[in-house]
């Protein structure tokens, strides 16, 4: 009977290590996210919009709210800069040899990263410029589906 103050001080310490390490976790996660860093957009001299987490000095930004990640199918591919004889690359009917490789595994990697979340979603939301979101209809679904497997033929072989 003399080991049980020992064993209740015993149970004690382990819920007090066990306490402090909820609160070292809860104070790193805190932390953490105020460390965040803010996400900024501004329009350049030629009118582009830009995003990022440091803007030119030389432009005025918004800091921009994110709440979660956009999904891919419902982003357009960027469209590939190939050189300026374009009107060549669409009569020669090979415009894959035009685009500069780095471009190409950019869409090549977008196109799949579509595919996949096209094929393993059943309902894909979209976020529409003014912040109100909606669903893709099966009609759009299967347009971007066809797009991004033409995409990936054209750009991933």
């Amino acid at each position: 009977m003399t080991d049980l103050p020992f064993a209740r001080k015993l149970l004690e310490m382990k819920i007090k290590v066990t306490n402090m390490r909820r609160l070292v976790f809860l104070v790193a996660l805190v932390s953490s996210s105020l460390y965040a860093g803010e996400i900024h957009k501004w329009i350049d001299e030629d009118g582009n919009v830009h995003y990022g987490d440091a803007p030119p000095n030389s432009v005025t930004s918004q800091s921009v709210r994110v709440i979660g990640a956009p999904s891919n199918p419902g982003k357009p591919l960027p469209r590939l800069s190939t050189s300026e004889s374009a009107p060549e690359t669409a009569s020669n009917g090979s415009s894959s040899s035009k685009v500069p490789e780095d471009q190409a595994k950019q869409a090549c990697d977008q196109a799949r990263g579509d595919l996949q979340v096209i094929n393993t979603s059943s309902r894909i939301r979209l976020k529409n410029t003014d912040g109100t979101s909606r669903y893709m209809t099966t009609e759009e679904i299967e347009s971007r589906r066809e797009s991004a497997e033409k995409d990936i033929a054209e750009f991933c072989s």
